[in-house]
């Protein structure tokens, strides 16, 4: 398999191709690998691609150059997050790989992937190249073969979606299928067949796992481009991990400008499936992957992950896939524990290849806001905003698997009527469960310090406002006898709570 050595010239001066620098206009300057047109700040001053031979025409206004398709992966919006992340005195910073040629930020790997491979003179014209993926690598790829004018095959499960497939065939790729992972297939099944027929004489595998090239991409584009966008104040980076290229040379570049910047990874919850996050066996963990780089790992539950995503769409207007949702979703929970921070979440790709799984159904959306845990409760409280107000948070115990009740019996006694009185308000509730009896019961639980909620006890009923937590009701309902004197309790505070002038009231308890 095809593997680059991770050396570099410096870093102050990066290119995808050796002609080619960067350069500012009207005034160059030394920008690091920049490669499309456009703007990095409210001046919206403009960057553009120059050769050399551009550089000396553009003197004489006799520019006759033009850009490649290739030449325009990278050099991708920052954006920030406006609803999501609430009253906040931090920044949430969406990375917008969706507008890769492509559409995703396997584009970068893909491009720099085969261009080594040629420099290296492992590359014929003509040649076949192979690749196992789940679907946005084998997307870039394809691109990126059809351009350069090589055939290639690609390995993928059954169960990743029409899109994608529909994707890679239109670039010309051949298509061969492997059982899901449910069906003792998967990516590792992918990744075993790619070998095989690289032995076998078929073709040249990449090996995104393994080839150094996948990480360098990030170092030499999306590490530089994050530093200079934010103007050297980012302090969180927050990526999905699924070759763990993108947060491999992202964090290797920000550490070396900045070496207090938090690196975060991403990887699913057990039991999750998120497309292009990956939780991998010992035995299949890519070979670029370096533990030291990544500061901290948080797990994503299939369900946090696609609700955020949803509300990407939403109330931001980004409309991307699941594991960007998981990225999102790891920022605001950041960002609930920080205070003037510069988090950086990656946008890995376009929720259009996701259509046809329904993730964007209303079918998928109707039990939204789904009970969540504490660790999932600042994302879930973010995105209350895309549903109809009044919204109301009841901290509430754990269900029991075997009865589906919460161990609380005041929970159970007051859970219906608090269902039942929101509902007639047409309003919106998200159940946030505390844990198992003896969590709750440690007097350093997370939400007994919290200094928000300050939780005391439960069942606790909170109206939530726009800028936080407002009224609650909380004592005398963990007090209530019988299911009825709760639900009377409840009517009295939701009527005195979804008053529009107690939407906007956060102050009152």
């Amino acid at each position: 398999m095809l593997t680059a050595q991770w050396s570099f010239t410096s870093p102050k001066r990066l290119a995808l191709h050796p002609s080619s620098t960067v350069t500012r206009v009207p005034e160059p300057v030394p920008v690091k690998h920049m490669s499309t047109r456009q703007a990095t700040d409210r001046s919206q001053t403009r960057f553009v691609r120059a050769s050399p031979a551009m550089q000396n025409a553009a003197s004489s206004q006799e520019v006759d150059e033009y850009l490649t398709l290739e030449d325009c992966v990278g050099g991708t919006p920052l954006v920030r997050l406006l609803r999501l992340p609430g009253q906040t005195s931090n920044i949430i910073l969406a990375k917008l790989e969706g507008n890769n040629p492509a559409g995703s930020v396997k584009d970068r790997p893909a491009v720099s992937m085969i261009t080594q491979a040629e420099a290296q003179g492992k590359l014929s014209p003509g040649d076949t190249l192979i690749e196992a993926t789940s679907g946005n690598t084998g997307i870039a790829l394809a691109m990126a073969a059809a351009i350069k004018g090589y055939k290639i095959k690609l390995i993928m499960p059954a169960d990743q979606s029409e899109e994608r497939k529909a994707a890679m065939a239109a670039f010309g790729a051949e298509l061969i299928s492997v059982p899901s992972s449910s069906d003792g297939g998967g990516m590792e099944a992918a990744r075993d067949m790619a070998s095989r027929m690289q032995a076998e004489g078929q073709g040249t595998v990449l090996d995104q796992f393994g080839n150094l090239a996948n990480p360098m991409a990030h170092y030499q584009g999306t590490g530089p481009e994050i530093w200079q966008q934010t103007k050297g104040k980012v302090t969180h980076f927050v990526s999905s991990m699924g070759t763990t290229g993108t947060i491999m040379g992202t964090s290797r570049y920000l550490k070396e400008q900045k070496p207090d910047v938090r690196i975060i990874g991403l990887q699913p919850k057990e039991g999750s499936a998120i497309a292009g996050i990956r939780r991998w066996p010992k035995e299949y963990l890519p070979t670029i992957f370096q533990e030291e780089r990544v500061d901290e790992t948080m797990d994503i539950s299939q369900r946090e992950a696609e609700g955020t995503m949803r509300a990407l769409a939403r109330v931001e207007g980004i409309f991307a896939g699941p594991s960007s949702g998981g990225a999102v979703s790891a920022a605001l929970r950041l960002s609930a524990k920080l205070t003037n921070a510069t988090i950086v979440a990656i946008i890995c790709d376009r929720g259009d290849r996701y259509l046809s799984t329904g993730v964007f159904s209303e079918q998928a959306a109707q039990h939204d806001p789904q009970p969540c845990g504490v660790q999932d409760y600042p994302s879930a409280v973010a995105r209350l905003t895309t549903f109809p107000r009044p919204h109301y948070v009841l901290f509430t115990a754990d269900r029991a698997k075997n009865t589906g009740q919460p161990w609380c019996p005041d929970c159970t006694r007051a859970l219906p009527g608090i269902q039942h009185q929101v509902a007639q308000a047409n309003g919106t509730l998200l159940e946030v469960e505390v844990g198992p009896r003896a969590i709750w019961k440690d007097a350093q639980h997370a939400l007994r310090k919290d200094e928000e909620v300050r939780l005391t006890g439960i069942p606790t009923l909170v109206h939530w406002t726009p800028s936080g937590p407002g009224r609650r009701l909380g004592t005398k309902l963990e007090k209530a006898s019988s299911p009825a004197e709760a639900e009377a309790l409840v009517k009295q505070f939701v009527s005195a709570t979804s008053k529009p002038e107690a939407h906007a009231n956060g102050a009152s308890r």
